[in-house]
């Protein structure tokens, strides 16, 4: 599925109906918001679609504490990919757009990824578009993008078709 809004934002993704209706309406929410000028989030919620995404995400992430936990380590995925998957989980399932440095390092060291720096681990992803980072060492926060969403998904679905 491809969208193009008039502002420029894209969005694109293939894969299972559900992972595309979740993104989707994410995405979807977030332009709403943008245009609005406002943080805040939509009010009318729906129940079924909030139910779909939790069941989703509850196939791939657990909460360990106060910080996510993949429950699909593979090694067909690397700790950049899973940065990755757990920036997205986050996105999706606490409404955040931004993950916290300490908390994605924590977040994967849970996950049994033993990044030396998170910052170079994530660079060549910054690079190419797929996450953005602001701030400085422990107040650094990552964003994932609508490209990282994708890598994201592929990630996933490797691991999927390894089961």
């Amino acid at each position: 599925m491809r969208i193009k809004d008039p502002s420029g934002a894209e969005f694109e993704a293939e894969g299972p109906a559900e992972f595309i209706l979740n993104e989707k309406e994410s995405f979807l929410k977030d332009l709403d918001r943008r245009k609005a000028g406002s943080g805040a989030a939509d009010a009318s919620v729906d129940p079924e679609k909030t139910d779909q995404k939790a069941e989703f995400w509850g196939k791939v992430v657990e909460l360990k504490g106060d910080f996510l936990k993949l429950k699909i380590k593979s090694p067909a995925i690397n700790a950049a990919e899973a940065a990755l998957i757990l920036m997205s989980a986050n996105r999706s399932m606490d409404q955040e757009d931004d993950m916290g440095a300490m908390a994605l390092s924590k977040a994967l060291k849970t996950s049994g990824y033993e990044p030396d720096r998170l910052d170079r681990l994530l660079a060549k992803e910054i690079r190419e578009g797929r996450a953005t980072a602001s701030g400085t060492k422990r107040n650094r926060t990552y964003h994932i993008t609508q490209k990282g969403l994708e890598k994201a998904f592929r990630a996933i679905n490797k691991t999927s078709r390894q089961e």
